[in-house]
């Protein structure tokens, strides 16, 4: 797939402002569209608003229903693949971390990027009624900065409704939490998520982990279980066929070459492994989904 082509529909001029909006139905009528059918992953955050009719998303490999009032958060390097929908309507937005970096404080930018981290929270959120229109007064503005006013002012207040946006979405996902928990225990899970991208190919056991952050494993469960509403030990598992996968999608290394990288010393090991937590071998997985 060429990599270039899939960017250029997507993201328009991001070389001068790291920002892009564009229309679904318009990116739907873009010539080989087989790039965007495919399971592919960009450089760049995007935010999928439906304003209309229905269809799938499928992020990670998982199909994701939408509606009107969907919004979909796709975390950059993250696979995911469009099924068209011709009565499918509503914006894409797109952009990159240096984008928000230019207005917020560091703080802001990192809640803002956590809420792409696919495996803290649900790609999908389902906008209540009382919120659409209001994200959709939001959307409307940035599009109109971008193509119609367009001063020097535009790239400041874009910035200023897209972290808007992003704290309607957190706080809707954030309901139904006790907030002083939440707040407690996001700290901790991001140091467990961050120290697990790190050592994922070393240990897969709960017990590590909980050691290497100074909790027993009693608290790491509970704290993973809050957050991302499943077992420490499920959460790894979860991580690690990510990363299985990606290497099957984006690399020419073979079953042997790739078993090493995520740390089993013998390959037998990660087909056992896979075939548990995929009902499917390697070899079938990446013939199936490799563009």
């Amino acid at each position: 797939m060429p990599k270039n082509s899939l960017i250029t529909h997507y993201a328009k001029n991001f070389q001068k402002s790291n920002f892009n909006i564009l229309k679904i139905e318009d990116l739907f009528k873009q010539p080989n569209s087989e790039e965007i059918t495919s399971n592919h992953k960009v450089d760049f955050y995007t935010l999928l608003f439906i304003s209309e009719g229905d269809g799938i998303h499928s992020i990670d490999f998982t199909d994701y229903d939408y509606s009107k009032g969907s919004i979909m958060s796709i975390r950059k390097d993250q696979i995911h693949k469009f099924y068209i929908n011709n009565n499918t309507k509503g914006y894409l937005l797109c952009f990159k971390e240096e984008f928000l970096n230019r207005y917020l404080n560091e703080v802001e930018v990192a809640k803002s990027i956590q809420m792409f981290n696919e495996l803290l929270t649900s790609p999908k959120t389902q906008l209540r009624d009382q919120d659409f229109a209001g994200v959709v007064n939001l959307v409307a503005a940035i599009e109109n900065e971008i193509f119609t006013i367009k001063d020097k002012y535009s790239l400041q207040i874009i910035r200023s409704l897209i972290h808007l946006l992003i704290t309607l979405i957190y706080r809707i996902k954030a309901e139904g939490h006790s907030k002083v928990q939440l707040s407690n225990y996001l700290k901790e899970f991001i140091r467990f998520q961050n120290l697990l991208e790190q050592e994922y190919a070393t240990t897969k056991k709960v017990f590590d982990y909980a050691n290497k952050l100074g909790y027993s494993t009693k608290k790491l469960n509970t704290v993973v279980n809050f957050v991302a509403n499943k077992p420490a030990k499920e959460f790894i598992n979860d991580t690690v066929v990510i990363k299985i996968k990606r290497q099957l999608l984006h690399s020419d290394y073979s079953i042997k070459e790739i078993a090493f990288k995520v740390g089993f010393n013998d390959p037998t090991n990660l087909y056992k492994y896979f075939k548990k937590y995929t009902n499917s071998t390697p070899e079938a997985f990446r013939k199936i989904h490799k563009p």
